[in-house]
C-alpha cells in the first residue's frame, strides 16, 4: 500500500509538471516580444529573463517539449504499471483512458487556458526555472537545433525569426484597438498616415507647377506685397527668367518688414532654395526638413526642370489630414 501511495504521489507531481510545461509554453508564446518589451520598460522584476526566453523561442520551446514529453511518457508508464498490478490484462486499457483524461484536462487544457488569461504573471513566475532547465538541456537542444535547421534547409524553409511586427499586423492592432476603444479613430488614421510615408513619393504630395504661386526675381517689392496679400502664403518661390530656374524662396515676414525700403530688391531678401527630386520618398524628405531646418522645397525632375513645390505642411497633411492656418479659415468664412 505504501508503494501505491508513493506511486500516486509521483503521478500527481508528474501531472503538475505537465501542467507547468504546457502553461509555460502558452504564456511565453502569448507574451511575445511586444508585451515583453512593455514589461521591461515598466521595470517589472523578472521581465529581463522573460525577454531572453521570448527572444530565443527555439531554445525554450525545445526545453519545454522535452520536459513535457518526458513527464507525460513517465506518467503513462507509471499509471500503466499500477493498473496492470491491480486489474491485470484490463489494466492497459484503463491506464490509457484515465491517463489521457487527466493529462488532457489537468496537464493541457486547464493550464493552457489559465495561461492565456494570465500570461504576464505566469511568464514571470516560470522564467527562472525555465532558464535553469534550458541551461541543463543545452547540449541536447544544440543537437536538436542543428537537426531542425538542417531539416528546414532540405524543405527550403528559412529557420529564422522575422521582424517584431509587420506593417499589416500593426494595422490590424490599430483596428482592434479602435474597436475596443483603446484608441480614437483620428489617432488610428494618424498612425496609418505615418506608415504610408515610406512608400509615398514627393510626386504624390507636391503642388504642381501649374498651381504654384511664384515671384520673378526682378519684380517690384510693391507687387510682391500685393501677391502675398492676395494669396496669404508665408513662403513664395522666386525664379529668374523662367520657372525652370528657381533661385530662392521669399519669406513674407522679410518682405513686409522691408516693404517701405525703396532700395531693396527681392534677390536681397530671398533665402536659398532647396531642391528635391519628385521620385524621392516622403519619409526621406521629412528627415531633410528636420535636419536642414527648412520647410519648403522646389520639386524637380532628373533634368532639373521644375515640377512643383512641396512644403512641410503638405507632408504633415499626409499624416494628420488637412491643416488650416488662419488665412485658410478666413477664406472659408468669407
Amino acid at each position: 500500500m505504501s508503494w501505491l501511495i508513493a506511486k500516486i504521489i509521483v503521478l500527481f507531481v508528474l501531472l503538475l509538471l505537465s501542467g507547468f510545461f504546457a502553461g509555460s509554453e502558452t504564456a511565453l508564446i502569448r507574451m511575445g516580444r511586444v508585451k515583453t518589451r512593455s514589461l521591461l520598460k515598466s521595470g517589472v522584476k523578472g521581465a529581463d529573463t522573460v525577454q531572453k526566453l521570448v527572444n530565443e523561442p527555439g531554445a525554450f520551446l525545445t526545453a519545454v517539449l522535452i520536459g513535457n514529453n518526458v513527464v507525460n511518457i513517465t506518467a503513462s508508464a507509471l499509471a500503466t504499471s499500477i493498473a496492470i498490478e491491480y486489474f491485470g490484462d484490463f489494466g492497459v486499457g484503463i491506464a490509457i483512458g484515465v491517463t489521457t483524461f487527466f493529462i488532457l484536462t489537468f496537464g493541457e487544457i486547464i493550464p493552457k487556458t489559465f495561461a492565456v488569461y494570465h500570461a504576464e504573471r505566469i511568464s514571470i513566475a516560470v522564467s527562472k526555472p525555465l532558464e535553469i532547465l534550458i541551461f541543463v538541456l543545452r547540449p541536447v537542444t544544440k543537437v536538436l537545433s542543428v537537426m531542425t535547421n538542417a531539416f528546414g534547409k532540405l524543405l527550403g524553409v528559412k529557420m529564422q525569426q522575422r521582424g517584431l511586427l509587420s506593417e499589416e499586423e500593426v494595422k490590424t492592432f490599430l483596428d482592434i484597438g479602435e474597436e475596443d476603444g483603446a484608441i480614437e479613430e483620428d489617432e488610428k488614421e494618424m498612425i496609418n498616415g505615418v506608415l504610408k510615408l515610406d512608400y509615398i513619393t514627393v510626386k504624390n504630395v507636391k503642388i504642381s507647377k501649374e498651381d504654384m504661386v511664384c515671384l520673378e526675381a526682378h519684380q517690384s517689392v510693391d507687387s510682391a506685397v500685393e501677391l502675398i496679400k492676395k494669396y496669404g502664403y508665408s513662403r513664395i518661390p522666386v525664379f529668374e527668367g523662367t520657372e525652370d530656374n528657381m533661385v530662392g524662396i521669399l519669406y513674407a515676414k522679410d518682405l513686409l518688414i522691408n516693404a517701405k525700403d525703396s532700395t531693396i530688391s527681392l534677390k536681397k531678401l530671398m533665402k536659398p532654395a532647396h531642391f528635391v527630386l519628385e521620385t524621392a520618398r516622403v519619409d526621406d524628405l521629412l528627415n531633410k526638413f528636420r535636419e536642414g531646418k527648412f520647410h519648403i522645397a522646389i520639386v524637380v525632375d532628373e533634368e532639373g526642370r521644375t515640377k512643383g513645390l512641396v512644403s512641410l505642411e503638405d507632408l504633415l497633411e499626409e499624416i494628420v489630414g488637412s491643416i488650416y492656418d488662419e488665412y485658410d479659415v478666413q477664406k472659408i468664412k468669407g
